[in-house]
């Protein structure tokens, strides 16, 4: 299988530190989401898998972490999940990674939205307030983790009447645009706000020749995963998690 995809989400999403153990890679960020703190066996398939778990656990444990393989749909990844199932790990957070082969959007403006080619501190602000994020430590860590993206941004946020409604980002990589943290905050939803960040990001990184998108999306994410196949998004294949505390 071509990984390519999930190497672009690394570098789009990047930890704070990053092992690589024999093709698998090991990333861990204090803690904060699955994806910046889980061991991705991306290259090597075969060599002592039961070893190469151990050695794994012990990290993790050592870093008080619960211990999480993110396990793709792929040949390359069967015998390991099948090992990883006998070893009581859970099946967790089904997601479909998707592309757009041909971004068709025009440059459409709509209120309230600010964009910019950076984390600003109001993109920051409206990132927490619509995760409910208050814990200092956590803060601290998504910044580290945002400040370590060394690719071209397309940030969006929008804003009415002083209230923050919603925000996502996309990063340049390859000739993609990567969608990622598409969020519109609890009381604003179902009022196509999300519609409107998603396809600002597009048409931005359309201006600057960006053809093609990709994202992840919760498989069980229906109104999410509707409005991206209106987009022209279609799925290539699903990943899932597997977690031991």
């Amino acid at each position: 299988m071509d990984f390519t995809f999930e190497e672009l989400t690394m570098n789009a999403w990047p930890s704070i530190q990053t092992m690589v153990f024999d093709g698998w890679i090991i990333r861990m960020a204090n803690g904060y989401t699955k994806r910046a703190n889980s061991i991705i066996p991306l290259y090597s398939f075969d060599n002592d898998i039961y070893g190469k778990i151990e050695h794994c656990e012990n990290i993790f444990r050592k870093n008080n972490l619960p211990v999480i393989f993110k396990i793709i749909g792929c040949n390359e990844h069967h015998e390991i999940d099948q090992i990883l199932d006998k070893l009581d790990y859970k099946n967790i957070d089904l997601t479909s990674v998707q592309i757009c082969n041909k971004i068709n959007q025009s440059h459409n403006k709509f209120n309230g939205i600010y964009v910019n080619s950076g984390f600003s501190t109001d993109w920051l602000n409206c990132f927490y307030e619509c995760n409910g994020i208050i814990d200092v430590n956590i803060i601290k860590t998504i910044e580290i983790m945002l400040e370590n993206i060394k690719l071209d941004l397309i940030t969006v946020y929008k804003k009415e009447n002083g209230k923050f409604m919603g925000c996502g980002y996309g990063v340049i990589e390859k000739g993609f645009i990567g969608l990622f943290d598409i969020i519109v905050k609890n009381e604003f939803r179902g009022n196509g706000y999300g519609k409107e960040i998603v396809e600002t990001i597009l048409s931005k990184s359309n201006e600057q020749g960006i053809g093609k998108a990709y994202l992840s999306v919760v498989d069980n994410n229906f109104i999410a995963k509707n409005l991206y196949k209106k987009l022209g998004f279609n799925e290539i294949y699903k990943y899932w998690y597997r977690r031991k505390e």
